[in-house]
This record gives structure tokens, sequence and C-alpha cells, in this order.
């Protein structure tokens, strides 16, 4: 099993299926930012930040890219996230596979 898939096995048993909102909030305090400042590196304001780690707001698949590029944090697994999320609120239970 690779690295990536590990971790988010491990996410997945730990808190359960796995979000953008769960991703970003990750990226940002592993970067060690306030909502605020990692608002300001990605040009957007901290409501905008808030919205996303509350989960009110579906996030872009450029912006889950950008945040996965800023916080050093894998590609797929934002883009997965992010793409399930939008699945999820069309009211499907397909499962998104990014590879």
């Amino acid at each position: 099993m690779t690295t990536d898939r590990k971790f988010k096995s491990k996410l997945d048993q730990e808190v359960g299926p796995l979000s953008f909102a769960l991703f970003i909030r990750v990226a940002r305090t592993t970067l060690g930012l306030t909502q605020a400042e990692l608002g300001k590196k990605l040009g957007l304001s901290r409501a905008n930040i808030c919205d996303l780690e509350k989960g009110r707001h579906l996030a872009s698949t450029e912006l889950a890219l950008k945040v996965a590029k800023k916080a050093g944090l894998p590609e797929k697994m934002a883009l997965q996230a992010c793409l399930q999320d939008q699945v999820r609120k069309a009211g499907s239970e397909a499962k998104v596979q990014v590879s």
C-alpha cells in the first residue's frame, strides 16, 4: 500500500470520509497559518476560508490543486475530496477515485 493510500485509510478510520473541508483545515493547521493568513496566500478572504472549512461552500478543482500545492500535500487527495464533495452534494452515493 502506498503512503498516500495508508494516510487516507488511517484518516478515514480516525475521522470518517475525507471531505475538502477537512483537507483544507488540516492543510492550514499543518502550515501553522490562521484562516486570514491562508486566505491571503490563496487570494481569498478569511470568511471564504472559514466557509470552506465548515463545508458551507464547495471548492473548485482549481482551488483544490492550489491548496495542495501551497501546503505540500497530495494533489490527488485534494482533487478526490473536492470532487467527492460535489458528487455528495448532487445526491449521489458514487465514489470518486482519482488515479
